[in-house]
């Protein structure tokens, strides 16, 4: 679920800044694009935070960590940076936890007799 509302996060950032490219370069100053980019990328931040806020929890972070999580989605892209990142060390924890698995299950049948 944070994967999720990290990259639809970043796809806000990308209407956003999509929007103000068309702003400045095809529609000279019209403002439209920039409106509905905008909308939908506020939308999208505030789902990201639920996220964090909501999943924090369940994914063990603390407050500090929570807190940079949130103040990742302020520059653009820095959500999906961030996941990338927390998704890089649950890995690196995962594997840690099986290789410790594996070698308390060798302890137990090697001292079985």
């Amino acid at each position: 679920m944070f994967k999720l509302a990290a990259f639809a996060e970043a796809i806000g950032w990308t209407l956003l800044i999509l929007g103000i490219f068309l702003r400045d370069f095809i529609l000279h100053g019209n403002e439209v694009g920039v409106q509905l980019a905008g909308r939908i990328h506020g939308g999208l931040f505030v789902i990201y935070i639920l996220a964090v806020l909501l999943l924090s929890p369940s994914l063990g972070w603390k407050l500090p960590q929570t807190i940079v999580a949130g103040l990742c989605s302020i520059p653009p892209y820095g959500s999906l940076i961030y996941e990338r990142i927390v998704a890089h060390y649950r890995q690196i924890s995962a594997a840690y936890y099986l290789q410790q698995r594996h070698r308390f299950i060798r302890f137990l049948t090697t001292n079985e007799s």
